[in-house]
């Protein structure tokens, strides 16, 4: 990823929406930024304001973009001599200091590239613990002489939903024939469309001590939570899709993309949207 930032820098304007990030104003010129709003700001995953991937993946792909020798008030440009940006926690934030060292020397306005984007992925999707926003939050340093300082602070909130996100995962590996759809579907419960929200959310497992097929908010409170993480099943039972994953069937198991999907909506509040 860092090598795609570095060999992509585009040699363009700083975007429309670009921003200061914050510094003294006879320095913060040195690097703006592009692709969000402000320096603090959050995306909801899925979104495709802010999500380039557009997709509620467990990952928000923002488009951000750090430019410098921007033009502004009160403030002179010149070429930076030395960045770093700290900590260098995610891939993204380690990628983005790479690139802007590639920057460096620059005397013309110049920016990163939006794509392939700062992924933002959300904490969870492994355990029962609740699916919780992801945060990068850094800080920037360039030096032109004097120095400019920003600090960032994005953030990556669940955004996934029934029909866009979660049913057609649903439909795919677990309303299978044989499984949970037809006329006597497994465990006596469906995931097919249209029966998924009736079917589960608040709706009591076949087994009593198993609590609610889906209970909103609560990924660790819900047995399909616990049935496609394979981990907390009280009855005894197999993991779901079954077979899964010594020996998954032919529709396949979930990807760790589609769980973190799947229990975003739930921690969410598990809406029939």
């Amino acid at each position: 990823m860092a090598a795609l930032l570095v060999t992509g820098i585009a040699r363009a304007a700083c975007p429309p929406d670009c921003v200061p990030g914050g510094g003294p104003a006879t320095t913060d010129c040195f690097v703006q930024w592009g692709g969000i709003s402000a320096t603090k700001a959050s995306c909801t995953d899925g979104d495709v304001a802010c999500d380039l991937d557009g997709h509620a993946d467990g990952v928000c792909t923002i488009g951000l973009q750090a430019c410098v020798n921007v033009p502004a008030a009160g403030c002179t440009p010149a070429p930076i001599t030395a960045v770093s940006v700290k900590p260098t926690t995610l891939p993204s934030e380690s990628a983005l200091s790479t690139a802007l060292g590639g920057l460096v020397g620059s005397s013309t306005e110049t920016c990163t590239p939006a794509s392939p984007g700062f992924a933002i992925p959300l904490k969870g999707g492994t355990t029962l613990a609740p699916i919780k926003p992801g945060v990068a939050s850094f800080k920037m340093k360039a030096t032109a002489g004097k120095a400019d300082v920003d600090k960032l602070k994005l953030s990556c909130v669940p955004g996934a939903q029934l029909a866009r996100d979660v049913q057609p995962i649903f439909t795919a590996k677990c309303a299978t024939t044989g499984c949970h759809s037809g006329a006597t579907p497994a465990g006596a419960h469906t995931l097919e469309a249209g029966k998924t929200y009736a079917d589960n959310v608040n709706v009591k497992a076949l087994v009593p001590s198993n609590g609610l097929r889906i209970k909103p908010g609560s990924v660790k409170g819900s047995y399909l939570a616990r049935k496609i993480l394979g981990i907390g099943i009280k009855d005894g039972t197999a993991s779901m899709p079954s077979g899964c994953p010594g020996l998954p069937p032919t529709s396949g198991c979930l990807t760790p993309q589609e769980t973190v999907t799947i229990l975003s909506w739930i921690q969410r509040g598990a809406p029939n949207d």
